[in-house]
Formats: C-alpha cells, sequence, structure tokens
C-alpha cells in the first residue's frame, strides 16, 4: 500500500504536477491519521472491555465469597444462640437477641453446663481472598459503580475487622472468668441451675453474656443483613 502511494507521488512530480502532488500528501496524511485514531479508538474499546470482563470477574469472586460467609453465619448462630439462651435459664431476667429463639429441649435444661457458661464457640471469620486480590493487584477502579464498591469495601474494612475485634474482646473476657473462676470450674460445685446462687458469680457472667449477645447481633445480624444487600447490588451490576 505504501508504495502504491508513493508511485503515484512519484509519477505526479515526473509530470511536473507539483500543486497536484502536495494536495495529494495532505490528503495521504489526513487518511494516516485518521486511521491511526480509528485504530487508538479500537484499542481503548478493547481496553475498556478487557476492564470490564475484569471487573464482572472480580464481582462474581467476591459474590461467591460473600455467599460463603452467609453460609458459615447460618452454620454459626444455632451453636451462638443456644450458649445465649442457655444463660437465661441461669439468669431468667437475661434478655437474649429477639433474633435468637429457643431450641429443642431448652425448658428440660436443669444441669449447669460449665463449658456453655464459661466459653465461646467458633468466631465468625469473613473470607476476604477475592477483595484482598483486587486490592493488591490494583484492580479497585475498574468496580466503576461508586455505591457499590464503597458498600463492598465498608463491610470488608470496617465489618470484618470489627467482628475480629469483638471477638478477641470475648476471648479475652472469656480468660478473665475462666482464672477469676477456676476453683469452680475445676471442682465443679454446682450441679444443677437451682444449686448457682452466688451474686457475683452471676453478675460477671451477666456482663460475659451482655458481650456475647452484642457479638451475637452484631456478628450475624448485621453482616448477614449487609451481605445480602451487597450481594444484591452486584447481581444487578453484573445484569448491566
Amino acid at each position: 500500500m505504501i508504495k502504491f502511494f508513493r508511485k503515484i507521488r512519484q509519477d505526479l512530480l515526473s509530470r511536473g504536477k507539483t500543486g497536484t502532488y502536495f494536495k495529494y500528501a495532505i490528503g495521504e496524511i489526513v487518511l494516516v491519521v485518521i486511521g491511526i485514531l480509528i485504530a487508538l479508538q479500537i484499542n481503548n474499546w478493547n481496553e475498556v472491555q478487557k476492564g470490564k470482563m475484569k471487573a464482572t470477574t472480580i464481582l462474581k469472586e467476591i459474590r461467591s465469597d460473600m455467599f460463603k460467609d452467609l453460609e458459615l453465619i447460618e452454620e454459626l448462630k444455632p451453636y451462638w444462640g443456644r450458649e445465649i439462651m442457655y444463660f437465661k435459664k441461669v439468669l431468667p431476667s437475661f434478655n437474649p437477641r429477639k433474633e435468637i429463639t429457643s431450641f429443642e429441649g431448652f425448658d428440660t435444661i436443669s444441669k449447669v453446663s460449665y463449658s456453655e457458661l464459661f466459653g465461646y464457640d467458633m468466631p465468625f471469620r469473613s473470607s476476604k481472598s477475592a477483595y484482598d486480590a483486587m486490592i493488591a493487584d490494583g484492580n479497585s477502579d475498574l468496580i466503576i459503580n461508586d455505591t457499590l464498591y464503597s458498600n463492598i469495601q465498608r463491610f470488608y474494612t470496617f465489618n470484618a475487622p470489627t467482628n475480629e475485634n469483638l471477638f478477641e474482646i470475648l476471648r479475652q473476657e472469656s480468660s478473665d472468668l475462666n482464672y477469676k473462676y477456676a476453683h469452680v470450674i475445676a471442682y465443679k460445685p454446682y450441679k444443677n441451675i437451682s444449686d448457682l446462687t452466688d451474686e457475683y458469680l452471676i453478675a460477671d457472667l451477666n456482663i460475659y453474656f451482655q458481650s456475647k449477645n452484642f457479638y451475637y447481633w452484631r456478628t450475624f445480624v448485621i453482616n448477614q443483613e449487609s451481605l445480602k444487600d451487597i450481594i444484591s447490588q452486584i447481581d444487578k451490576e453484573l445484569k448491566h
């Protein structure tokens, strides 16, 4: 193609048609510039499409992690709920979160369970590998929906660390209780719940279970609502 245009220019010069030659040369330059602009536009369009495809992959992976979180929440809720409800047997005035329901056999419980009074269950730890990878790779700008990105970021930079901090506080409270009442845990002087009349012990347990109550609400109730809402937003974004 270049040789063809060059031949035309040389032919014009050889015939002394200088004016026509310059007009042709200018036209050729314009065509080249237009070609470059079209190539750049196509390249930009390709890059945009690649970015959209990458963003779709990222959102699907984050969505998958969030579904894992929802599954874990559903798995852990009954265990934490049972422990919290159990303390109501010890202290009837204690009010578990409204989301915590009674369990089968609750009404017939009469024995003291030291593990449920002084221990704690498995903590909730959010699956965040997809979010961490997005941040590490510098791909956060690919999520162009600012509201969606803000909600995802808030969940992983606020909700998730808050859950872990609350659990650490709870774990420390449990450790303090176990140290303070080591003799009670070791010798197990109380067989039946009705025998547990130590006001100081009950008061300390009440503080501990208030913390458990808050942990349950903040970790399971709030997180579950947030996760479902974000997943719904991701689904809408993926349909666009």
